[in-house]
């Protein structure tokens, strides 16, 4: 599907309400982490980086009341690639779990 938030010339990323800043930050991650390889990239309304779904409710990922990411967990799904200093930018983000995956590289320093 054509996605509103990366057409040229249409480009809505800076519209908080049809592109939310964090959506990015975690399709960011996703396709850094080779997000099309995982084992589970959730299903319906859970599946990643479809900018129709709540990002909230996409697989693994957990927000509060005010719809901002706190925790995301990752654990076990073929992750691959490296950890997207996108994730920095996720700054309510209390918990993050992506044990026995395959990420290579240095955690960025914008995770702290």
């Amino acid at each position: 599907p054509l996605s509103l938030c990366a057409v040229k010339g249409f480009n809505l990323a800076i519209n908080a309400t049809w592109c939310p800043p964090e959506r990015n930050h975690l399709s960011q991650f996703y396709h850094e982490a080779k997000g099309q390889e995982w084992t589970v990239d959730g299903e319906g309304d859970t599946k990643w980086v479809d900018e129709y779904n709540d990002h909230c409710k996409w697989y693994g990922v957990r927000c509060n009341d005010n719809g901002v990411v706190t925790e995301l967990n990752l654990t076990s799904n073929s992750l691959s690639g490296r950890i997207s200093s996108a994730l920095g930018n996720l700054t309510s983000l209390e918990i993050l779990d992506l044990h026995s995956n395959n990420l290579q590289g240095i955690i960025p320093t914008e995770l702290g």
